[in-house]
């Protein structure tokens, strides 16, 4: 049994291949902002060095989203493509869960922050129970502006000494005021540090993992079913609706 996993929600695309044992291998692109040109090639490219053919993937796992808008939608439409056309099931994976897999036996809160522009992020915490078997969401994927992330970490740690790890691509955007953040909470034992770069972004070997352990759970299920999770109106529609309303004041 291989799971195909795919994985386009950041600014480099990337393809895993799963099997049942957890033996993963994958393919990324050097280039960023262009999945639509690279995902089949990097597909083909994926299952030639794997020594399979397409018809051996019994079931495809997909980054369903938040993350760019146009990559949630070429990755998923192209998932639900190949399900239909290889009569198999499909797995959509939550993305910013799939951060949990970045890093192996990490005993401290993992905090994901997508930049969502409009002083916004994507976001959510998530940590690993003691035998690094069951994960707890501890802060909810949603929206949220980056001091309600702030106080959302605040609230949800307890005790002396607990890590948080952030990752995603708003680490740029908002570094000033995370390691702001950070001196402010250190005096409560609160360490705070940034992913390093290799394990910072989406990475599909992490969409694959998470696909396996919904198919073990029976999550998979007919492309008819998945739509992607952008957590927010895009822009473009946005601001079309804005006019529109503006139109008929």
């Amino acid at each position: 049994m291989y799971i195909l996993a795919i994985e386009t929600t950041g600014a480099a695309a990337s393809v895993a291949l799963i099997n049942e044992e957890g033996l993963i291998s994958s393919e990324a692109t050097g280039e960023r902002l262009n999945h639509l040109q690279n995902l089949m090639l990097m597909t083909e490219k994926l299952l030639d060095d794997s020594k399979l053919s397409i018809g051996d993937v019994s079931c495809i796992g997909v980054s369903e989203g938040p993350g760019s808008f146009t990559g949630i939608r070429i990755g998923v439409s192209t998932a639900r493509a190949l399900s239909q056309a290889l009569n198999i099931p499909i797995i959509s994976v939550p993305t910013l869960k799939t951060f949990v897999y970045n890093i192996d036996h990490y005993k401290g809160i993992i905090c994901p922050i997508f930049d969502a522009r409009r002083n916004q992020v994507y976001s959510g915490a998530y940590v690993w129970d003691r035998q690094g078997i069951n994960i707890t969401e501890k802060i909810k994927g949603d929206a949220y502006s980056i001091l309600e992330i702030f106080e959302e970490l605040e609230k949800s740690t307890t005790g002396q000494d607990t890590e948080i790890m952030f990752f995603g691509d708003g680490i740029t955007v908002y570094e000033e005021q995370i390691l702001n953040w950070a001196e402010k909470v250190s005096a409560s034992g609160l360490k705070v540090t940034f992913a390093p770069e290799n394990i910072r972004y989406q990475k599909a070997s992490s969409t694959a993992c998470m696909a396996l352990e919904l198919f073990k759970h029976d999550r998979a299920t007919s492309y008819e079913n998945i739509k992607p999770v952008y957590m927010r109106q895009a822009e473009a529609q946005r601001k079309l609706d804005e006019g529109i309303l503006t139109a008929y004041k």
